[in-house]
């Protein structure tokens, strides 16, 4: 029985396979995932249960983990995976695609503890409850004091905010600058609007003022023509820096972001023009895996070195890929929507599963480490 079934598999797998290749441009075809972890020498541990939401995941230099729920709570764990403490942001707007969306460390954590959240917020004043007018996203700076944060300051207030479409990425770049990615909040005309935060990637100095190399006078902005950016992750070796973005319907991004460059929505996805306007997407997807958390590997400890390694929510698998020969294989499958990845300094991976459902609320989700088989 069990082997008449695993023919049955197998042809899924084959006509599954053969209607990807058919059906989409050689240069954007989806690598069908393999049912579990390719790599036989690395295996997966559940680190915690029970998650509301999960959006972000680190780890800090003393190996304990802290995560961020959509939900407004940041939780901390031990290094086991005991969890120590979790804080609740009193004035979190949780929405669909609203809450809290980002989460980073300073460089210098060693020494000031500081972290960096973004998220959706209500303002206290006369409009209507939630209304379109009166929600916002910001960045806070606070301090980790015994698993706690204390002395919350505000880094970037009055960001446009929707119930879709925030951004929340939240990274430090090797110039010791933050960048924030801020989503479109599904008014696309104002990415390309040069006026407004919406559907562009910010860049601050870590106490919110305006660094003065930025690439337009007295401005945030970075880089622009986004649709909703929710991961970045920087190269530190060549200074070159990723940004994962979902498409509307496919085109699914992973872009090299410059400084001062356009990167097209609504007006060009993929550089699908004969002759692209803007810059053209480094790595695109069709259909769509919705790629998420992404970072380059670090470490040799699983043989991931300089791969970009990409959390897909709708692909359900963790995506390697290299970026200089373009190759790329999922590397993990069996877990659902996968939502962020990070790496310790020991070379082990943390990804964190998105299986929860936001209108049904049934499911719950996980914390994984990958490590090298023993």
């Amino acid at each position: 029985m069990k082997k008449y079934t695993g023919i049955i598999i197998g042809i899924i797998v084959v006509a599954i396979s053969i209607y990807t290749i058919s059906n989409t441009p050689s240069d954007t075809t989806i690598l069908l995932p393999s049912p579990n972890f390719e790599d036989r020498e690395s295996a997966v541990r559940v680190m915690a249960e029970g998650l509301e939401y999960p959006t972000n995941i680190i780890v800090l230099p003393d190996e304990r983990i802290v995560l961020t729920e959509q939900t407004g709570k940041t939780l901390i764990f031990n290094s086991n995976g005991t969890l120590l403490n979790t804080i609740q942001l009193p004035d979190n707007y949780f929405e669909e695609g609203a809450g809290l969306l980002g989460l980073t460390a300073d460089p210098q954590f060693d020494s000031n503890h500081f972290l960096y959240l973004y998220y959706t917020y209500t303002k206290n004043d006369n409009n209507s409850n939630n209304s379109a007018s009166n929600i916002f996203n910001k960045v806070i700076r606070a301090q980790e004091k015994n698993n706690s944060l204390v002395d919350i300051q505000t880094i970037i207030d009055n960001i446009p905010a929707s119930k879709l479409h925030n951004g929340g990425a939240i990274k430090f770049g090797p110039d010791g600058k933050l960048y924030i990615s801020v989503g479109d909040t599904t008014d696309s005309e104002l990415s390309q609007n040069l006026s407004s935060f919406a559907g562009k990637i910010l860049r601050l100095d870590p106490d919110g003022t305006i660094p003065n190399d930025n690439p337009f006078d007295n401005s945030s902005i970075y880089s622009y023509g986004h649709r909703n950016v929710v991961g970045i992750a920087w190269d530190f070796n060549n200074n070159t820096m990723y940004a994962t973005e979902a498409g509307s319907i496919g085109n699914d991004e992973i872009n090299i972001i410059k400084s001062g460059e356009n990167y097209g929505w609504p007006i060009e996805v993929c550089g699908n023009l004969e002759e692209s306007l803007f810059v053209n997407a480094e790595f695109c997807f069709t259909p769509s895996v919705y790629p998420a958390g992404i970072i380059i590997s670090n470490s040799s400890e699983l043989n991931y070195y300089g791969k970009l390694l990409v959390a897909t929510i709708k692909g359900e698998h963790l995506r390697s890929i290299d970026p200089i020969t373009k190759d790329q294989s999922a590397i993990l499958t069996g877990y659902g929507n996968i939502k962020d990845i990070t790496e310790d300094k020991n070379g082990s991976l943390y990804i964190i599963t998105n299986n929860r459902g936001f209108f049904d609320d049934s499911g719950s989700d996980r914390i994984l480490k990958i490590i090298r088989n023993e």
